[in-house]
């Protein structure tokens, strides 16, 4: 396992080499995913997370499987990628129809080149002078599958994250890939690539398939379908769907509803104008990648500046005549920011329990002297990997005792969960394990509706210590969403940067209590982010401004708005259960009937907003 197979060129480089000269004119945008290898079911697996995402160089990464992203923040790619899996065939079979398939583009004047993976796949590679939109690029490969079928279309499909091992990267298995034709021949396809004409014949030729395609998605639209629009006109301000998230980040749009791009665009300016955004704030996020599906929609407009802002202007006009908003929609400024947004520093009115006055500052000062003793002594009292949800926990424990100005809550496994990015199930045992440590005390148990209610408290070892630790400067963090996707670890060795207890590689390590290596993975993810930078003088400089960016790019909004939609279905259910026995016991949930909504952060970035205002907004305590 791991061999290069013998069809290899014997001239086709090393794998260092053909990295070097290849992955770069291949990608569509200078970024590569790292991927992590592993067994499931006996069997080799390799994921290509986002949080893996590194800058693509020269230098050929040795971490692990490495696939470059094909298409670019423009919607477009730069080289047709097919991948041609073995699944039940042998591999005589797939390369008898590698062979098929070059000559068939060989006969459409097409200059290609291929590799070979160590398990026997094979990918084929045709170059482009210009650069060919998602939706034309998407749907030549997938006719070119219904006459192929060992083709895979799925680095196609996605156009934020779609990817692809080129030659020289590792292989889940081991090994590498290894071009099937010299390093040269493939050099100079990449260098002289094909024109459009050489695409127009593949059109040609595929027109059967492409009208095939075509047709089946047509049949799929309801003649009663709802105006997008208008359903978007009728959601809460700030509000933008799972849905529409996903055709804005990754151009992947449901043609029942949407028969065309024309609509689709429609749709998410629509609720982009209904979630506050300004037209700055799309085109921002255009252009820098975030929405890199919505400027695939537009990659064929050749003023797209001048089509974007028509199809604002349209869509901001209808929003603004649209029906008043319902009484959920909170009121907004001239600005567009919400003028009762809460925050971490506001009571969450979604939770039960004891209503306390603000006191004075006294009980803010006993929060922090609590939080100053978790972080002194975290690292000993919850030790190792076991003990990170404990500490997540008790972070969010903390956000919501100062957003309550008390230090007893009432608040639920799903509300924390939320704000600490973990399973509900996950958090109950937490909440064990730090009552058990001495870190709270259950002062009250669960009824009906009413959550358990917990009271921050010290452990004896602690309690006299305590009151001479200095504060840490800053609010008080549960996990934010970008660390989500980047991972726990990440989470706390950016905070431990931001709020000054460490500022380089050893002080990070003792003041978390994380080993080392995986320190140093975690600087190389936060650094790949920018979201921790080397300074001149060699220390660490955390960048908490660049959070709300980063968790877009992430898509951290999409893995949010399915734990609270799930959890909002939790509700509603008990709800339900609860009326059976008391009819007066089950007031209607305005937001019971959720089903894919979440309130995104205002328009200007607020580096404070952390997931406790997820949870404040979507009440999916």
């Amino acid at each position: 396992m791991g061999d290069t197979p013998t069809l290899a060129h014997p001239d086709s480089g090393t794998p260092t080499e053909q990295w070097a000269a290849t992955a770069r004119l291949i990608a569509g945008r200078a970024r590569v995913r790292v991927g992590s290898r592993g067994r499931r079911n006996g069997a080799w697996t390799v994921d290509y997370p986002a949080r893996g995402e590194r800058p693509l160089t020269s230098v050929l990464p040795l971490s692990g499987p490495a696939a470059v992203l094909v298409y670019g923040d423009d919607g477009c790619c730069q080289t047709l990628c097919l991948d041609l899996d073995l699944n039940e065939r042998s591999p005589e079979q797939l390369e008898a129809e590698a062979a098929n398939l070059t000559r068939w583009l060989t006969e459409c004047g097409a200059r290609v080149f291929t590799d070979l993976s160590p398990a026997g796949g094979r990918h084929i590679y045709l170059p482009m002078r210009e650069r060919v939109a998602y939706d034309t690029a998407r749907e030549v490969v997938e006719a070119l599958a219904r006459l192929f079928p060992a083709i895979d279309p799925g680095p196609h499909r996605s156009v934020d994250s779609g990817c692809i091992r080129t030659p020289g990267s590792l292989h889940k298995a081991g090994g590498h890939q290894q071009l099937t034709t010299s390093l040269s021949a493939a050099y100079d396809a990449l260098k002289r690539p094909n024109g459009p004409d050489v695409l127009q014949a593949i059109q040609i030729r595929l027109r059967p398939q492409l009208d095939a395609l075509r047709t089946e998605r047509r049949t799929d639209v309801v003649a009663d379908d709802v105006d997008d629009q208008r359903h978007q006109s009728d959601s809460p301000a700030g509000r933008i769907s799972a849905r529409i998230l996903q055709i804005a980040r990754a151009g992947v749009y449901d043609t029942a509803r949407y028969p065309s791009p024309s609509e689709a665009r429609a749709a998410v300016m629509a609720a982009a104008a209904r979630a506050r955004l300004t037209f700055t704030d799309v085109v921002a996020r255009i252009e820098d990648g975030r929405w890199r599906g919505l400027a695939a929609l537009y990659a064929h407009h050749s003023d797209r500046r001048r089509r974007i802002s028509r199809d604002w202007h349209a869509a901001s006009t209808f929003i603004s005549r649209s029906t008043a908003p319902s009484p959920q929609v909170r009121p907004h400024d001239d600005l567009g920011n919400s003028t009762v947004r809460n925050s971490n520093t506001s009571k969450p009115s979604s939770q039960g329990g004891r209503t306390t006055q603000p006191p004075g500052p006294a009980v803010h000062q006993l929060i922090r002297t609590w939080r100053a003793a978790l972080y002194l002594s975290e690292q000993h009292h919850f030790p190792g990997r076991r003990g990170y949800a404990v500490r997540w926990v008790l972070r969010a424990l903390g956000g919501f005792a100062h957003a309550k100005a008390s230090t007893e809550l009432a608040v639920g496994t799903r509300a924390l969960a939320v704000a600490s990015g973990l399973d509900h199930s996950t958090v109950s045992l937490a909440l064990k394990v730090a009552e058990r440590a001495g870190w709270v005390i259950r002062v009250a148990a669960a009824r009906g509706e009413k959550a358990d209610m917990w009271a921050l408290a010290l452990p004896p070892d602690l309690a006299e210590r305590a009151p001479t630790l200095r504060w840490d400067r800053g609010k008080s963090h549960s996990l934010r969403p970008a660390f989500r996707e980047l991972g726990h670890v990440a989470g706390f060795v950016f905070e431990a940067i931001e709020l000054g207890r460490a500022d380089t590689i050893t002080t990070v390590v003792e003041t978390t209590g994380i080993s080392r290596s995986a320190v140093h993975d975690a600087i190389d993810t936060l650094s790949a982010w920018a979201l921790v930078e080397r300074t001149p003088a060699g220390t660490l400089r955390a960048h908490p401004e660049l959070l709300p960016q980063v968790a877009e790019h992430l898509g951290a909004q999409v893995t949010v708005q399915a734990q609270i939609a799930a959890y909002a279905q939790q509700r509603h259910t008990w709800r339900a259960y609860l009326h059976r026995f008391d009819p007066e016991a089950a007031p209607a949930d305005p937001l019971s009937a959720i089903e894919d909504a979440w309130w995104t952060p205002p328009p200007d970035p607020n580096t404070e907003w952390t997931m406790l205002d997820a949870t404040t907004y979507a009440r999916a305590g």
